[in-house]
């Protein structure tokens, strides 16, 4: 197909793309939107699909914009800015609804009201490519820098660092990402080096003091495991009541703005005498978990969320719950036979595996919530879950990442 193809666009989905069709082949459109015709120029031709550009639109959405970020369409890291965002979490409820649909069998008519937020500054963790001095992100399919000065979803706490961490790149060999966390509560941030090979720790120690402000109160380097770190290797957030130490090596939901709207949707009303937690993290659930529990069990299979966890569970005086390093499979067999009365999945994009999804349907949890960042192995999960003996309450879509094509969800269910 040559560029003087004119398509017509379907519907948008998963990965951002707008769907057409021609002549028997399905053909994925990077930058064009749903009811739009457009000329096409060909990335990559498949045996039952084609991989394309918009080059030129010829007849417009009403939903269309000019994109607000002035590297979009040449950096990877969103696909989605060309789209007014109301009709982006329009779209991924679309998607989401489908992909269920399509995948899980589950035949659901509605979604519950999506959770979202202001679609610019909402990122405290950022990773930076970097390559042949150049800080950025890589390009769309491909390795490539886009070298930047901003990114209009950091938080703009972030982007006034940049010129900071450009400096730093100009003097420390071997850097290949720089990632970035910043707490809005403690106004600070934690810096991660990952190197190709060790830098020494006094001649960094030098450089970082000289280079970066004193609100970056710590600095980990790592090639594959962390090699040393200079300062503080942890910081503080704080969400609802509960205050979170988070370590240079743990996880915390990167959308700032929602962090007491998910806990919220994601935590029954209802009290349990037994929950367990699959995938806890440094608690970021579990606090409020427990205060619907009379004890709760933890688990997650990252040490350093699990001693964040526990130290976070003595700031907050929480005693009613037991955090343990251990995957969700040893976790469900340490389980096995026991009642419990709400199972709490937060995993991985890869889902449950399949000795999981064994072992939930032969114990039979009274309910479930599972907290997913892949609609299509949420979908398969269900399917298995539903085929099992239970009822699906109802799916939330939960937009943690304005601008890009992911979807993140809640799903409730209750044994029949």
């Amino acid at each position: 197909m040559n560029l003087q193809e004119s398509l017509y666009i379907k519907k948008l989905v998963y990965g951002g793309y707008g769907l057409a069709q021609k002549e028997g082949k399905t053909i994925f459109v990077d930058y064009a939107l749903p009811g739009e015709i457009v000329e096409i120029q060909t990335l990559q031709e498949k045996k039952d699909y084609l991989l394309a550009k918009a080059k030129r639109v010829i007849l417009q959405s009403s939903t269309r914009r000019e994109p607000p970020c002035p590297y979009f369409g040449v950096c990877g890291g969103c696909q989605l800015q060309h789209m007014e965002y109301p009709a982006q979490v329009r779209s991924k409820e679309d998607i989401l609804l489908e992909t269920l649909n399509r995948i899980g069998k589950l035949e659901l008519k509605r979604l519950e009201p999506s959770l979202f937020s202001e679609e610019f500054g909402y990122r405290v963790r950022v990773q930076f490519k970097v390559s042949e001095g150049k800080l950025g992100f890589f390009e769309r399919r491909s390795h490539n820098i886009v070298e930047i000065k901003e990114c209009l979803v950091a938080h703009p706490a972030i982007n006034d660092l940049v010129p900071s961490l450009k400096e730093l790149v100009k003097k420390v060999d071997g850097l290949k990402e720089i990632h970035v966390f910043y707490s809005p509560h403690e106004g600070e941030f934690l810096i991660k080096l990952l190197l190709e090979k060790p830098f020494p720790k006094e001649k960094l120690k030098k450089l970082t003091d000289n280079i970066l402000p004193k609100r970056v109160v710590g600095v980990g380097v790592y090639i594959e495991n962390r090699l040393y770190s200079l300062g503080r290797d942890f910081t503080f957030v704080k969400v609802g009541p509960y205050k979170y130490r988070v370590s240079m090596d743990s996880f915390i939901q990167v959308n700032h703005f929602l962090w007491e709207a998910f806990v919220s949707s994601a935590v029954p009303k209802e009290r349990y005498n037994h929950v367990l937690e699959l995938h806890c993290g440094i608690g970021f659930f579990s606090f409020f978990l427990s205060e619907r529990s009379n004890f709760l069990l933890a688990y997650d299979t990252n040490r350093s969320a699990i001693r964040d966890a526990e130290y976070n569970a003595k700031i907050n005086s929480v005693g009613n719950v037991s955090f343990q390093h251990e995957s969700g499979l040893e976790a469900l067999k340490k389980h096995a036979g026991e009642p419990i009365d709400l199972l709490f999945l937060d995993p991985p994009r890869s889902g449950l595996s399949e000795g999981e999804a064994k072992i939930i349907l032969k114990n039979k949890p009274k309910e479930m919530v599972y907290v997913s960042c892949e609609p299509t192995t949420l979908a398969r999960d269900l399917k298995v879950l539903v085929k099992g003996g239970y009822n699906l309450l109802g799916v939330r879509m939960v937009d943690n990442f304005p601008n890009t094509y992911h979807i993140e969800a809640i799903a409730y269910l209750r044994l029949e």
